[in-house]
């Protein structure tokens, strides 16, 4: 008996783009496509899509909406999102908004599309039972434990206030520091400026995903690179990302949706799945984050460790 073919649905304005990414997955997958963001949600809503690829620019609703409004229709259908246009804004709309799993940029090389596609539609199948997660009223009594890095005590003194006395709020402005705080203590949520006295922190954020996967992420800061964005995406699942100057409104609505997904992955740990990152092929970096993981390690077996120097 033949199996059941994983369902992919393909949105883009432009039929040359369908008909290339149909002929490439036809083989595999029962593909669907269609140029209309609303004909691909009234898709969703009846069909049980594993994964929706979509581009970002298209004439009637942007990728990013579509696919925020298919995280509510759908939430583990695995989102991502095509773009030949170097765009901040919709990188950052693709984190807060649509949640995506992967960010790619055109155009894309067949093998490594189809890698990740795979990996995508595996990953859908293992959370195809898994229904809406309500987390139990108990656990919603426990405090969790934050951890910002930043050299700016107003986002600190901000985030200690909305999160409340229930929860720890612990502030560090340097990385070493900061990763001597994650070594010896279970921290939930991340809330980092990209630069801080001791250099770039993209590094390092990438690094603690692969070391602590429930761990999540709010990157604060004025960069806005598309790239950098992108990279925080695949390679390092940030939750949200967020730009400065502080707008407490948004941090407070970041902070309690943060808190929502860490206890739901900590309730139900095959949704860990779906925040699994992207193998990083820089050397450079690949090298940094090498040296970032042997210190945490070095850290955890040594308890606070100050005789321990900091990763170079």
């Amino acid at each position: 008996m033949s199996m059941v073919k994983a369902k992919v649905l393909l949105v883009d304005d432009e039929e040359r783009i369908l008909r290339t990414l149909g002929m490439l997955l036809k083989m595999q997958y029962q593909v669907f496509t269609t140029t209309d963001g609303h004909e691909a949600l009234r898709i969703l809503e009846r069909e049980k899509i594993h994964l929706i690829i979509s581009d970002q620019r298209m004439p009637v609703i942007t990728g990013t909406q579509l696919l925020r409004q298919a995280k509510k229709i759908s939430p583990n259908t695995m989102r991502i999102l095509l773009t030949g246009y170097a765009d901040v804004d919709a990188a950052m709309d693709a984190v807060n908004e649509g949640e995506i799993f992967r960010y790619i940029n055109k155009p894309w090389g067949p093998k490594e599309l189809r890698d990740t596609i795979a990996e995508a539609v595996g990953i859908a199948q293992k959370l195809e039972h898994v229904q809406d997660v309500k987390v139990a009223l108990d656990t919603r009594t426990v405090g969790l434990t934050c951890l910002v890095l930043d050299e700016d005590v107003a986002v600190y003194e901000a985030v200690k206030e909305l999160m409340g006395a229930q929860h720890q709020v612990v502030w560090r402005t340097t990385m070493a520091s900061a990763l001597t705080m994650l070594a010896t203590q279970q921290v939930a949520i991340l809330v980092s400026e990209l630069q801080v006295s001791d250099g770039d922190a993209s590094v390092m954020i990438k690094t603690l995903k692969q070391e602590y996967p429930e761990l999540q992420t709010i990157v604060h800061t004025s960069f806005k690179d598309t790239m950098r964005v992108a990279s925080l995406i695949n390679q390092a699942q940030v939750y949200r990302y967020l730009p400065k100057p502080l707008r407490k409104g948004l941090l407070g609505k970041s902070l309690e949706s943060t808190v929502e997904r860490y206890r739901q992955l900590q309730a139900v740990p095959v949704l860990r799945e779906a925040v699994r990152v992207e193998k990083n092929e820089n050397v450079q970096e690949q090298a940094a984050g090498s040296r970032i993981a042997e210190y945490l390690r070095r850290l955890r077996g040594k308890g606070f460790g100050s005789a321990v120097a900091s990763p170079a």
